[in-house]
């Protein structure tokens, strides 16, 4: 699974390669990398796809890339003199990367080791595995919508030893884990963290690897793909405590599924839902199954009276409800695009953390075109390598934090509400005049807070860079958020709902009119 969290990977590997191998790609000449070789990667992480025959191994191929490069950038620790971080370098032998081995092998035959050994060995590893990976991405989303080129840049070096690097991996029992490494140690935002997580949806987990068993969505076939369905679990199951008392404690819905039991980590459920407090309990009480029962009482759990509370986190709660694309009555839409934007914005982050101002952008041209390569083999392996993968030079990391966004004009209520003189629409230099006209506060209310009437803060859709600009508290994915029913409130403003109950929360149905509500 392509995931921050370390994500656990099939019982069995990929066993049947494509039967038509891999067509040639432009090769670079020196320092140089081209738009033709990205594109060519992109080629033979489909062909090789195309060629696993089920969804379990495809899965696994397609999840074990992202997987292996979020295991590479998640050992960066801006803190420390040795930052590590996007290297090209995985400590093989460490539980926490158990499974890895299966997609990356030091004897080269693993289909993604082969195609670098035969084409791509100009470049880093790591430039590679990021590249791999953003191919997955794009192949995997539907119609190929999330394409990660434009903000792909190259020129990270391999290290020879990353000593203790799995040590910094996120665990997968501790709510804690999420904020140590992403927060912390990455130095990305809680909105950030949950856009990198929901790289869930995409592969599995295995119980001879991690220990956790099943896939994080619904299907096979949805485990081969790149969307926001890991969200939408979250949301719509009832999530029973599973495996209890051993140390892969887990969370499940439904039946075996077929040999793909549906699961979720602890710091999945962590992003909306204190477990912490309300262990053991049920995440929704509120759905029965065909026979009746409440599907809280399930196995050993008897649940149906327990339900997990929301967690205190006001901006992850409202980044999953956001991916989501939760309805205010229910259900789902089908809009990936939040998602997709703030995981975009994250994987730049994550993959360039401490190379700043040593990464380059595609050249025009260079190089030669290599020989088309032999067909790849016809089983993967099962065996973990013996010896890390040959490394080049060792980097001298950066330890400089990501750069701040831009900062707004009206950054509290405590300063001057002042409108900005002009704006740039669509190209066009407009005013806050033509703002109101407009009817465009939404997207410029941060501009004009003045003529939109937002001086305090700024209301549900405004652009903004943090919680202290909006009146929710919650700024996600550059937009202020409403807080969802039962969320702490002071005013209806806050709830997405416009209603905010006497009892300081949140309701979860909409204003009827200024003297009626709905619960």
């Amino acid at each position: 699974t392509a995931s921050p969290t370390p994500a656990p990977l099939p019982t069995t590997p990929p066993i049947q390669a494509p039967t038509v191998p891999p067509t040639a790609g432009p090769t670079r000449d020196g320092d140089c990398l081209t738009e033709d070789t990205y594109d060519a990667i992109f080629s033979d992480i489909e062909v090789t796809s195309n060629g696993l025959t089920n969804n379990v191994e495809r899965s696994h191929f397609l999840g074990g890339i992202v997987r292996l490069a979020a295991h590479d950038f998640m050992d960066f620790d801006r803190n420390d003199p040795n930052a590590m971080g996007a290297d090209g370098c995985i400590d093989w032998d460490h539980a926490a990367n158990s499974g890895l081995d299966t997609i990356w092998c030091d004897d080269g035959t693993c289909p993604l080791t082969e195609i670098y050994n035969e084409k791509y060995s100009f470049m880093s590893r790591a430039d590679y595995w990021v590249a791999a990976s953003e191919a997955v991405i794009k192949l995997s989303s539907p119609n190929n919508e999330l394409d990660l080129k434009s903000t792909f840049k190259w020129g990270r070096v391999d290290a020879e030893q990353c000593p203790e690097a799995a040590l910094r991996l996120p665990g997968d029992t501790e709510c804690g884990e999420v904020e140590n490494v992403f927060l912390t140690r990455l130095g990305l935002s809680w909105t950030d963290a949950v856009a990198l997580l929901g790289a869930h949806t995409l592969g599995r987990g295995s119980s001879d690897f991690s220990g956790h068993d099943g896939i994080w969505v619904d299907t096979n076939q949805e485990a081969t793909v790149f969307d926001k369905r890991y969200y939408e679990e979250v949301l719509r199951r009832a999530w029973v405590p599973r495996n209890q008392g051993t140390s892969v404690q887990d969370w499940t819905w439904g039946g075996g599924n077929n040999g793909s039991p549906r699961f979720m980590l602890n710091t999945d459920m962590c992003l909306l839902f204190d477990i912490e407090s309300t262990f053991p309990c049920c995440s929704r009480t509120d759905l029965f199954g065909n026979d009746g029962n409440n599907q809280c009482n399930r196995g050993n759990n008897n649940l149906a009276g327990i339900e997990c509370g929301r967690t205190s986190n006001v901006e992850t709660e409202a980044a999953m409800v956001l991916f989501s694309g939760e309805r205010d009555g229910g259900g789902f839409n089908n809009d990936n695009g939040p998602f997709f934007d703030a995981f975009s914005e994250a994987w730049q982050k994550a993959t360039t953390n401490g190379w700043e101002g040593n990464l380059h952008d595609f050249a025009l041209s260079c190089g030669t075109a290599s020989p088309t390569p032999a067909p790849l083999p016809t089983t993967s392996p099962i065996q973990a390598p013996t010896v890390p993968p040959t490394a080049g030079p060792t980097r001298v990391p950066s330890t400089q934090a990501p750069s701040p966004g831009p900062t707004r004009v009206i950054t509290s209520p405590t300063e001057t509400c002042v409108d900005v003189d002009s704006l740039i629409d669509k190209g066009r230099t407009r005013d806050c005049a033509w703002v109101i006209a407009n009817q465009r506060c939404q997207p410029y209310s941060h501009l004009c807070p003045l003529s939109c009437g937002e001086c305090e803060c700024l209301l549900q859709k405004s652009v903004c860079t943090s919680g202290e600009d909006c009146c929710s508290g919650s700024c996600v994915a550059g937009q202020c958020a409403c807080l969802s029913k039962n969320v702490q409130c002071t005013s209806n403003d806050q709830c997405c709902s416009d209603v905010c109950r006497d009892d300081g929360t949140c309701s979860g149905k909409q204003r009827m009119n200024d003297a009626e509500t709905v619960e």
